[in-house]
């Protein structure tokens, strides 16, 4: 059955654009708002530690601040290219990076309880394997406790490694690494309805240049990754993009639409420039689907006749609701301009 895709606005209150204009941040949905932390208006520059919250409704928007008195122990420092995770009622952040010299926080993790009243951040002593220090990673959160770290940029180069925390215990696993190369700004998709125990499924990246197919599947229960490139039309080699799992995918038996792929980085910024510039972006959408016999295929969606569409961009924040639509937010463009809108995303099949 054909996708179709369809764009809405979120019309954010007066102010929350210019608020909200930033690139390499991170958002989780949850509960009809998105939350918001970190990223950077002008290069190398984190812009602030709070944590805004839009309502994704009405576009009221608010922010939880810092206490000006604040230690480092109360509360994570400003910060570009790191990562939030959910799993349950919280907020996870690890990661990123800070200052001029663009170098990796330690690695700390901050725990935010939606749950609670108090509107403050908690530092979790952790153990184990203990990730390298990174930014433009990935985290991604799997119900019932785990959070999955994958790839990214430490110091000098790039990273390939996957681990686990365990959270009821704290405790960081080294898992397989992934096919190389190794990348930073790629995307780690969850599918529960993959595998026993659900899978990670990894497209593109960037590995001193656009990386795109093979699919990268990571079986959670046998810890292993598989390599599989689906017959067809596939996406365009692209970086700092979004692939999203839907959170009630029913393909075990009759097969469908599993994940949502939206825009990124097709080139690069010229040398000169690097991290100050911009490159080429997408603005494209597709879906990856799965049959109830286990192939894999890719499906470009068709635009809704009268649907608005978002300017190209990459480096954005975006996540799926509990619904299974995409939220982005921010970004930068082509004229390397940074960018405070916010958009839902609806695909649906025909």
């Amino acid at each position: 059955m054909p996708l179709i895709s369809s764009w809405a606005p979120i019309n954010l209150a007066p102010g929350a654009a210019q608020a909200l204009t930033r690139s390499s941040h991170a958002l989780i949905a949850h509960g009809g708002k998105a939350y918001i932390f970190g990223g950077e208006l002008k290069p190398r520059i984190p812009v602030d530690a709070d944590l805004h919250i839009v309502d994704l409704s009405s576009g009221q928007h608010s922010s939880i601040q810092p206490p000006s008195a604040a230690s480092a122990d109360e509360t994570p420092a400003p910060r570009v290219g790191s990562a939030l995770a959910k799993v349950g009622n919280a907020l996870y952040l690890w990661g990123g990076r800070g200052g001029k010299d663009m170098k990796p926080l330690s690695g700390e993790l901050w725990k935010f309880d939606l749950g609670k009243k108090d509107n403050a951040w908690e530092k979790l002593a952790t153990k184990g394997d203990q990730p390298e220090e990174r930014s433009y990673h990935v985290f991604t959160g799997v119900a019932p406790n785990t959070l999955y770290l994958h790839a990214g940029c430490p110091p000098t180069g790039r990273l390939s490694t996957l681990h686990a925390l365990d959270l009821t215990t704290l405790t960081w696993k080294s898992l397989a690494d992934a096919p190389e190369p190794a990348r930073g700004g790629t995307v780690l998709a969850s599918v529960p309805s993959v595998g026993t125990a659900g899978s990670l499924i990894r497209f593109g990246g960037f590995a001193g240049y656009e990386l795109g197919g093979p699919l990268d599947i990571y079986d959670i229960a046998q810890n292993k990754w598989e390599s599989v490139t689906p017959p067809g039309e596939s996406p365009s080699a692209r970086s700092v993009h979004a692939l999203l799992g839907l959170p009630n995918p029913n393909v075990k038996k009759q097969g469908g639409l599993v994940a949502i792929m939206y825009g990124g980085e097709r080139d690069p910024a010229p040398k000169e420039l690097g991290h100050d510039g911009a490159g080429r972006f997408l603005s494209d959408v597709w879906g990856l689907k799965r049959t109830a016999d286990g192939n894999w295929s890719w499906e470009k969606a068709t635009l809704k006749e009268g649907s608005e569409v978002p300017q190209p961009r990459g480096w954005f924040a975006a996540d799926i609701t509990e619904s299974g639509q995409l939220v982005v937010q921010g970004g930068l463009n082509e004229n390397n301009e940074r960018i405070g809108d916010a958009w839902v995303l609806t695909v649906e099949e025909a």
